[in-house]
């Protein structure tokens, strides 16, 4: 295995890993989250309901247990989006190969335990690609204009970092290009910013200054 190919390993499992042991939390404050869990969560938990199934505001999902959540799987579909393509990705790329892959091919959702389309896990903020490059037909490159601003991009952007490891600008110029079918404003700053990051962490010998140097370097 090379060095890139190792580091992609572990960017992609890090990624999963730390999806799995957040979920179990998303949503809570730290005072809700100490109170239920009888101090920091520093490992793998279970639902925060034990009848997660029926549960509310959190059923049908079954968040915990070391259960990947979307972000994982979106991180999942844009790899193949790359597997795929063999190449650099734009916003075209989105609408082209991402969207079929969230509307079209049923797979497994740990925290459904059961198989469905992408499209019926993601969040609001995910389902807002489909709605509008898959029915809206808009420009894929202003496509994420007027979404719910948040950390939904970022959270599947790292093998954008992988795919231009060693180049932090160039990450981020593909991050931004391509998440501008899903966000706009900060969400897809961060998405721009992490994907520098991560090129940035895989290079040979790279440190956390370096990692750091380069988000600061992007970043507006």
């Amino acid at each position: 295995m090379t060095w890139l190919e190792d580091r992609a390993v572990a960017v992609i499992t890090g990624a999963a890993v730390g999806d799995a042991l957040g979920g179990a939390t998303e949503g809570w404050t730290p005072e809700q989250i100490e109170e239920r869990h009888g101090g920091r969560v520093t490992g793998v938990v279970g639902p925060w309901y034990p009848d997660w199934r029926t549960a509310r505001p959190i059923a049908p999902y079954h968040k915990g247990d070391g259960h990947i959540t979307d972000d994982t799987l979106m991180t999942r579909a844009l790899v193949e989006v790359y597997a795929k393509r063999r190449a650099h990705l734009d916003a075209y790329a989105m609408a082209e190969d991402l969207v079929p892959l969230m509307i079209g091919e049923p797979r497994w959702v740990p925290e459904l335990e059961s198989t469905a389309l992408l499209l019926q896990r993601v969040f609001l903020a995910e389902k807002w690609i489909v709605a509008r490059l898959h029915y809206g037909h808009v420009d894929p490159r202003e496509a994420g204009v007027g979404n719910v601003v948040n950390c939904g991009a970022a959270m599947y952007i790292a093998p954008v970092g992988v795919v231009n490891a060693g180049d932090p600008r160039a990450a981020y110029a593909e991050a931004i290009d391509l998440t501008g079918a899903h966000q706009s404003s900060y969400g897809r700053e961060a998405a721009g910013v992490l994907a520098a990051m991560v090129a940035a962490a895989v290079a040979p010998g790279a440190s956390l200054d370096d990692v750091v140097a380069a988000a600061l370097d992007v970043a507006h």
